[in-house]
């Protein structure tokens, strides 16, 4: 029920990630599969275990496989739902080896949003509507991707939409201000703001020029100001990004280098190939050979 399986091309082949948008409720507990929902419209009480709290749209609620949610009432509620099973985000991935923080480690930072637990954390977190809309979008592409099964390459692309959301789920959670979170130095709402646009924006062009126009600031006090809370400038956090989604990419699809840099912003390929040899050290092709599946 919560995977997708193709039909005429690569018959059979069993994906699991399935999409369902325009939802009115979630299910209570779903012992095989993770899923990203995110609240577009209305509000509710919710309810995890022993723990409740009122969640207003917009917002990313992320529940594993333990989890016991209810939604004990709601008003106009609306959820676009991603549900997955971890092995789509990386093969050997596992419930167990997540539960007991076994394996690779990079691949347990991009969980945190679905396996801490607090007082005041049951997996629901605030964000704005900017942010909330990619996700809905991104959501939608995977869910495009799944039903039409275009091409050959449909499971690896709607894999690559899901990649891209857990990046944004983990920028949603470490923005929410409930956990006073700090990044380097203290995010006041201009850097924060700046920060959720290149993450919303980083696959179209992108220039200062962009960036100070869209926040009505001068380029060098922004830059000073950004390095000193981020440690990057707005142009370099923009290409570690950018760099940082095409090698999950790289590592975890079969999609051609063509498309991930396109998908990553660059329409230059002598342009994207420094960028990245730069950041990794190596070029795209190398660097999938190295790290495939890892």
């Amino acid at each position: 029920m919560f995977s997708t399986v193709g039909r005429e091309i690569h018959t059979g082949y069993e994906v699991k990630l399935r999409c369902r948008k325009g939802a009115e409720a979630i299910e209570s507990r779903l012992p095989d599969r993770y899923r990203i929902v995110y609240a577009r419209r209305g509000f509710c009480i919710l309810r995890n275990g022993e723990t409740s709290q009122l969640v207003t749209a917009p917002s990313v609620i992320c529940l594993n496989e333990r989890d016991a949610m209810e939604i004990v009432e709601s008003t106009d509620l609306t959820l676009d739902i991603l549900y997955f099973d971890p092995g789509c985000f990386a093969p050997e991935l596992t419930f167990e080896s997540l539960n007991t923080q076994t394996g690779y480690l990079e691949d347990y930072w991009f969980f945190r949003p679905f396996l801490e637990r607090n007082d005041s954390y049951i997996g629901a977190s605030k964000t704005n509507q900017y942010l909330g809309s990619r996700g809905s979008e991104l959501i939608g592409l995977a869910d495009r991707e799944l039903t039409r099964q275009r091409d050959e390459f449909w499971p690896c692309r709607s894999r690559s939409f899901f990649i891209e959301l857990m990046l944004l789920v983990n920028k949603i959670y470490d923005n929410d201000e409930g956990y006073d979170r700090i990044f380097l130095g203290k995010m006041d709402d201009e850097i924060r703001d700046i920060a959720n646009f290149i993450h919303i924006h980083y696959p179209e062009k992108i220039t200062m020029e962009t960036v100070t126009r869209a926040f009505h600031t001068n380029k060098t006090s922004l830059n000073e100001k950004f390095k000193s809370v981020i440690g990057l400038t707005v142009i370099q956090y923009l290409n570690h990004l950018r760099m940082q989604i095409a090698c999950s990419f790289l590592r975890r699809t079969e999609l051609n280098v063509g498309e991930i840099m396109e998908r990553v912003g660059f329409i230059d390929d002598a342009h994207f190939l420094r960028m990245f040899k730069k950041y990794a050290h190596c070029t795209p092709t190398d660097y999938r050979s190295q790290n495939l599946n890892m």
